[in-house]
């Protein structure tokens, strides 16, 4: 499951994406990876693992509810394939 959000203010020239999923690990760990930036770039990228699956669909289930209260709304992309191409692309500090 994912969830894209995007928050646009033309006077203020804000134009920002927040993007975020539950992910899972081949050893069973689940997580929420998240990504964040703004409009046409590839931002920023952060995952957090849990315990439990409940545990991060709670943690997941509280961003995105601190997002929307930040006047983030919620947006299908316009091409699915190049966003999660960027998803994939991106890495992490080893």
């Amino acid at each position: 499951m994912q969830i894209d959000m995007k928050r646009v203010d033309t006077e203020a020239n804000v134009d920002r994406f927040y993007s975020v999923g539950l992910t899972k690990d081949l050893f069973g760990d689940h997580g929420v990876y998240r990504q964040w930036g703004r409009s046409g770039t590839w931002g920023r990228h952060r995952r957090d693992w849990y315990d439990t699956e409940l545990e991060a669909q709670s943690a997941m289930s509280d961003l995105v509810n601190e997002k929307l209260m930040r006047g983030y709304a919620t947006y299908q992309p316009s091409n699915p394939q190049i966003r999660c191409v960027s998803m994939t692309l991106g890495s992490e500090p080893m």
